[in-house]
């Protein structure tokens, strides 16, 4: 206190006198007003401190530089500067110190009151991540809350009380309570305190906690609260592994708890050393549980995980070598083979197009070996392997560019089992009598004029080839637009050369593909037991799906399964642009605000993932499972030819005498040929005339082409014809009776609807029936005991539509009438509660999960949409059960279309989001279809970025990741929207490199981005192609070669 200068602190009741000014506190006095004016006046502010500078300059020269051998003693004292004596700064340089290295930065982020951290930004080990967004956050740690240690000691009488206390009291009060102050919240915040102005308060918001110390929160105690649960685990996960050791679900437990104990609380994220050195150990692990286990699924379920692992850490020639080997010791399993394959074809750096097709030949030849010696009733579970890969490699060869191969392999395979000598005779003898009849060149199956290879055997001097064929060979390159010329021509060529050409044709001299031999196709044909009318159905269905059609209508598990391999469901690599970007891309068919005149925009779905039936089939009012071919592919451009693809159904039709196809066929034709339907209806029912599913068809027909006398005529006739059927034909009969009541509901003629459903009982024609109640309780005894009947005998499919007749039953009876909400509706009530019973009880027994459970569903809901359609609802009702539905089926796309529209109407899209990522888009349960949809939905209900966001999740998921469609409509997508044009060269890159044998994704990147990306890109990235052993057409190494000649001459001119 002796020393003259120390400062003392000014209070407001004691001032001191003023000081004389000198002129640099005059100067400061002044730099501070023009600065507070300048806020003021920004315009002018540069000007005004330059003239500031300029009048000060001489003043200011004189304390420029201070000589300070002595510092400032505060530092000592209190730990820190003093703070009103550091004149007024500005700091300059970019967080860079006088005197220190150029490379040394100011950290902000480490820097407190009492000093600054230096470091150096180009160490990659201090700033790796610090691009990433949350990187700050992750270094503040969460602060642990407590609770206050006054209030557990007042709460621990409050259990002798006889009530609870709903309030508590506040801060105010129990401070002055227990600590007896007079103190107040408003006095904390003193701007006047000699310790000047006061911190926020650093306490929660919640009164009742406090914040644990420093000591609580990172000491021994918290680490040890957080690690006991996760240690004790790994004791109990590791007790169970050695306690049984053939238990690989402990196992797979176990390896997963290696993922918890890396990321320990979770508050960081977890480097890339940690991953991999992570996944040396789960190898381990799973080698250790390998050697333990004793089933084919539990190997498959370690090798899976183990590959997954191996991904990590192993070269692409190592992973390749152990796939090698895991499919050859595991011929059994087609998940292991399927993984190998697709690790084949889906990783750029090895993939070349004769390897992968050694990959499914060698398949092919092992299964056939395996058949050979296999036991009976063994060989359809190896047949139906052999029609997947045989699927999967017609697919795989089409859109590699090699269509006439694909095509020429499912013409012998059709060939071979449907229009074969009924002779017997070895492999070998069927082979060469093929051999014979295909180079003999006479139309093949699907050709105009085909009869078949049997026809030839039996009238060969009588058979005569077609007439000779051009292909067209325009050159339509340009070298001013050079690669967009070249898709185009290409993509000529392509659509030119979609069936094999014969030797007679005039084909291009310099293209071997074109013309296929039986030695190009011997390794793929198979000839499945004739015994077997599963397997041939097996192989209609493969059929189908090479010709991106939906399956027969009754579908088998193993069918629903190859509808989610993203390898073979890729309809949109080979659609129209136009029809995705008119039926994905555009926003017309949703809902406008919160009309309600049209709901038909639910219907317009663009992938769909459900079982077909016959209102999917033949009506027009519910959902379609079977697309208008020239929608999906306008002007005939699609993979394969329309007419080739209605000739082969046609021509099968005869030799495949199954109601199962000759419904499909009819569902063909109405959907694309309705002016000659009708023909086509009286063909098949002359040929099936004790049909009642193809009656039912032919009678929802005419209905829905607004003939309802037909129609009426139709049912009432074959109903007439069923009564003198055998049982097991008769009992087809609910199918039409559940069509025609479903026409007067859609008619809202609920009265005739009523009456049809009185009429079950006694199958009673033409005439009214009154619903007395001896009436209604005769019918629901009547379809009750058949529904309970033929649950019991096996015949599930015909129990569920006797269900479905009792739940509209209930949703029309007029004993009902009293419940409903409108006057045009039903009780809603009713017949939701019934289709529930009946649910519950197909779950009961272990009947939950298959495809009728999944129709019964739809069912409910087509009730559902009706209701909505034609009166008011309530949203919850629907929310309900559709939720319930989903809980089921996560992945039917007919429950997900009414979810989002009961819930777009409420305008919470939280619901479906939530819905979508708890539900449908898990591990378990994710498919293309379901990504496609969350996309779709995104686009109508989403922004940009969110719809961005969707297409990455859905490529970086295991199930769509493949998907060379999905690539494609992203590509679509991006080039559709400004915003990210800018990133379709990046995309079209990351497509090549995801799908590297897919030829369409190179053809659209010429095709669409031609001003986005440089010249000389473009050529390496056509010669790729070549490199991955893609099928072009029209080559451009001459035309490269001549524009380089050019350019060679045009600059020697120039030097010259």
């Amino acid at each position: 206190m002796s020393d003259p200068k120390t400062t003392v602190p000014k209070f407001a009741s004691f001032r001191a006198k003023p000081a004389p000014t000198d002129k640099i506190e005059e100067e400061r006095h002044q730099s501070g007003t023009n600065d507070r004016e300048s806020s003021r006046h920004r315009r002018h502010r540069s000007r005004s401190r330059e003239r500031i500078r300029h009048e000060t300059r001489p003043a200011r020269d004189e304390s420029l530089w201070v000589i300070d051998r002595k510092g400032d003693v505060k530092n000592l004292i209190y730990g820190s500067i003093h703070k009103y004596s550091v004149p007024p700064f500005h700091r300059v340089g970019a967080g860079g110190v006088l005197g220190a290295p150029s490379g040394m930065k100011i950290d902000r982020d480490y820097g407190d009151e009492k000093g600054i951290v230096l470091v150096n930004p180009r160490d990659s080990k201090l700033y790796s991540r610090d691009k990433y967004i949350f990187s700050k956050l992750e270094k503040e740690r969460p602060r642990l809350l407590k609770i206050r240690p006054e209030l557990l000691v007042e709460r621990s009488t409050e259990g002798e009380l006889d009530f609870i206390s709903l309030t508590t009291r506040g801060r105010k009060r129990k401070r002055a309570e227990v600590a007896n102050t007079s103190d107040s919240e408003d006095d904390e915040t003193n701007y006047r305190s000699i310790h000047g102005k006061s911190k926020l308060k650093d306490e929660p918001t919640d009164d009742t906690f406090q914040y644990a110390t420093e000591s609580e929160s990172s000491g021994p105690e918290r680490t040890v609260k957080l690690d006991d649960a996760v240690k004790q685990k790994t004791i109990q996960l590791s007790r169970k592994v050695e306690q049984s050791p053939h238990d690989i679900d402990a196992w797979l437990a176990l390896i997963e708890h290696q993922d918890t104990l890396i990321q320990e609380d979770g508050r960081r994220r977890v480097t890339n050393a940690e991953i991999r050195s992570t996944a040396d150990i789960k190898i381990h692990m799973y080698e250790k549980a390998l050697e333990k286990a004793r089933s084919l699924h539990d190997r498959e379920k370690l090798l899976l995980g183990l590959m997954t692992e191996g991904s990590k850490v192993w070269e692409v020639k190592a992973q390749a070598e152990r796939w090698e080997q895991i499919s050859k010791e595991n011929i059994d399993s087609l998940v292991l083979w399927k993984s190998y394959v697709n690790f084949k074809q889906a990783t750029f750096t090895n993939f070349r197009w004769e390897e992968v097709r050694e990959v499914f030949v060698k398949r092919i030849k092992l299964l056939l070996g395996t058949i050979s010696s296999a036991k009976a009733d063994t060989l359809d579970s190896f047949y139906k392997q052999l029609l997947y890969v045989l699927l999967r490699f017609t697919i795989f060869t089409r859109e590699s560019g090699y269509s006439e191969l694909a095509i020429a392999i499912w013409q012998g395979l059709l060939e071979f089992n449907f229009f074969a000598s009924p002779s017997s005779g070895s492999h070998e003898e069927k082979v060469a009598s093929f051999k014979e009849f295909w180079d003999s060149e006479v139309p093949r199956i699907g050709e105009d004029g085909a009869q078949g290879w049997l026809h030839f055997v039996t009238n060969s001097s009588t058979a005569e080839p077609p007439d000779a064929l051009t292909d067209e060979t325009r050159d339509l390159l340009d070298n001013e637009d050079l690669f967009e010329s070249w898709a185009k021509a290409e993509r000529l060529r392509s659509n030119a050369s979609r069936l094999p050409a014969r030797t007679m044709d005039e084909v291009v001299e310099d293209d071997p593909f074109r013309v296929i031999l039986v030695s190009d196709i011997e390794d793929f044909l198979i000839y499945l037991p004739s015994q077997s009318e599963n397997l041939r159905k097996s192989l209609l269905n493969a059929f189908l799906l090479f010709c991106r059609l939906p399956p027969l209508g009754t579908g088998d598990k193993e069918t629903s399964e190859i509808l989610t391999d993203p390898f073979i469901g890729g309809e949109l690599l080979e659609a129209d642009p136009a029809w995705i970007i008119r039926k994905y891309l555009s926003t017309s068919h949703s809902p406008k605000d919160d009309t309600k005149a049209d709901m038909s925009y639910i219907l317009k779905t663009p992938s769909s993932n459900f079982p077909a039936s016959p209102e999917s089939m033949f009506g027009v009012t519910w959902f379609k499972s079977l697309p208008v071919w020239q929608d999906n592919y306008a002007g005939d451009n699609g993979p394969l030819t329309y007419s080739w693809i209605r000739n082969t159904l046609k021509q099968l039709i005869p030799v495949h005498p199954h109601e199962d196809l000759a419904e499909y066929y009819l569902s063909f034709e109405w959907r694309n040929e309705p002016e000659t339907i009708k023909k086509i209806s009286k063909g098949l029912l002359k040929q099936h005339p004790s049909s009642l599913r193809l009656y039912n068809a032919y009678a929802m027909i005419e209905w829905s082409r607004g003939n309802k006398e037909v129609s009426n005529g139709v049912f009432s006739a074959a109903l007439n014809m069923s009564k003198s059927m055998s049982e097991d034909k008769g009992r087809d009969s609910i199918i039409l009776w559940k069509s025609w009541i479903w026409a007067s509901l859609e008619e809202s003629d609920h009265s005739a609807a009523l009456s049809r459903l009185l009429s079950i009982a006694d199958c009673t024609l033409g005439e009214t029936v009154t619903a007395t109640p001896a009436i209604l309780l005769r019918t629901r005894q009547h379809i009750s005991s058949n529904r309970d009947f033929y649950i019991s005998s096996g015949h599930l499919h015909h129990a569920v539509l006797y269900a479905e007749c009792l739940a509209l039953l209930e949703y029309l009876s007029p004993d009902l009438a009293a419940d409903r909400i409108s006057s045009n509706q039903g009780n809603i009530d009713a017949a939701l509660s019934s289709y529930t019973k009946f649910s519950q009880t197909l779950i009961d027994r272990n009947l939950g999960s298959t495809t009728s459970h999944e129709l019964f569903l739809q069912s409910a809901s087509r009730l559902l949409y009706h209701h909505a359609r034609i009166g008011p609802f309530r949203p919850a009702l629907i929310r309900e059960h559709l939720t319930n539905f989903l809980t089921l089926f996560p992945r039917n796309t007919i429950f997900l279309s009414l979810y989002v529209f009961n819930e777009s109407r409420m305008r919470i899209d939280n619901r479906v989001r939530m819905i979508l990522v708890s539900k449908i888009l898990t591990p378990e349960n994710d498919t293309l279809t379901s990504r496609l949809f969350a996309i779709y939905y995104e686009i109508n209900y989403g922004t940009i970025h969110s719809v961005r966001s969707a297409f990455e999740h859905a490529l970086s998921s295991p199930s769509s990741k493949s998907s060379a469609g999905l690539w494609r409509f992203y590509i679509l997508y991006v080039l559709q929207t400004p915003q990210f044009r800018p990133h379709a060269k990046e995309i079209w890159h990351r497509a090549l490199r995801a799908c590297p044998w897919a030829k369409e994704l190179y053809v659209i990147g010429f095709e669409k981005l031609d001003g986005l990306v440089e010249f000389a890109e473009l050529r390496r990235t056509w010669r790729v192609m070549g490199e991955k052993e893609l099928r072009v057409h029209v080559d451009l190494e001459d035309r490269f070669d001549r524009m380089r000649e050019l350019e060679e001459k045009k600059v020697k001119r120039l030097t010259e």
